[in-house]
């Protein structure tokens, strides 16, 4: 497998080809014709090609020129096709650049490139459209969540689980679900705690076991916090309601 972050300087004409994993070149300096699946412009700093998996793709290099090149990107997944494969670089992702070529030759320090990759999903139209589809990972995570919310589960463990890194998982909620594992699992508990505090006369001490809650105390700022109204108070409610 190629290394996720490279500089490569393309020379004269490739034969067309494709890989399994997906890739972006982001030129650094001259410029290059780029061709991928019969769309084909000229890049240059500035600018960069998305190339999803499987696209056949080659280059026309008529001067010199150096390119940064991702390979199998963490936040854009491998099955998912990029409609746009040219596209405009902003300020920001253009600065971002030189950091990320000066992280070449850093195995040493897995983490940090890959905090940085993921830094990414927000600097570049990295595909999206399809991902609840294609992938089941972030399903099965969900799965986990809903059906043993009383357990105390860690973002560390809950990614090994499903083969991802916590940074990977947390960016899959956070684009499809509009929050963090984390929330997700408090939001699921205060569910089930409603659930409790209306059919039920148990005690808050009760519930917070049940739900995954270390206690009443807990219970009671958490609910507050999310609902604005406090467990007993929702209870009352809820059963002046029935009568």
């Amino acid at each position: 497998m190629r290394d996720l972050i490279e500089v490569i300087s393309y020379k004269d004409t490739a034969n067309a080809h494709s890989h399994s994993h997906t890739q972006i070149v982001l030129p650094l300096s001259g410029h290059l014709i780029l061709d991928v699946e019969n769309r084909q412009q000229a890049v240059q700093f500035g600018q960069a090609c998305m190339i999803s998996s499987n696209q056949t793709h080659t280059h026309l290099a008529r001067e010199n020129n150096h390119c940064l090149i991702l390979n199998s990107l963490p936040v854009w997944d491998s099955q998912i096709e990029s409609k746009n494969n040219f596209v405009e670089l902003n300020a920001q992702t253009k600065a971002y650049l030189p950091f990320l070529s000066s992280l070449i030759g850093e195995s040493h320090n897995p983490l940090k490139t890959q905090q940085a990759l993921n830094l990414l999903e927000h600097l570049l139209p990295i595909p999206q459209t399809k991902i609840l589809q294609s992938d089941t990972r972030l399903a099965k995570a969900k799965h986990r969540l809903d059906h043993n919310f009383q357990e105390h589960w860690s973002l560390a463990e809950l990614a090994c689980d499903v083969h991802l890194s916590p940074s990977q998982l947390t960016v899959l909620f956070k684009r499809h679900l509009k929050m963090t594992p984390k929330q997700y699992l408090q939001q699921r508990r205060l569910t089930e705690a409603k659930m409790w505090l209306r059919s039920t006369n148990k005690s808050l001490e009760y519930i917070a076991q049940k739900v995954g809650v270390s206690d009443a105390s807990a219970l009671v700022r958490l609910f507050s916090k999310h609902y604005l109204i406090t467990p007993g108070n929702y209870r009352t409610n809820h059963t002046s309601r029935k009568t």
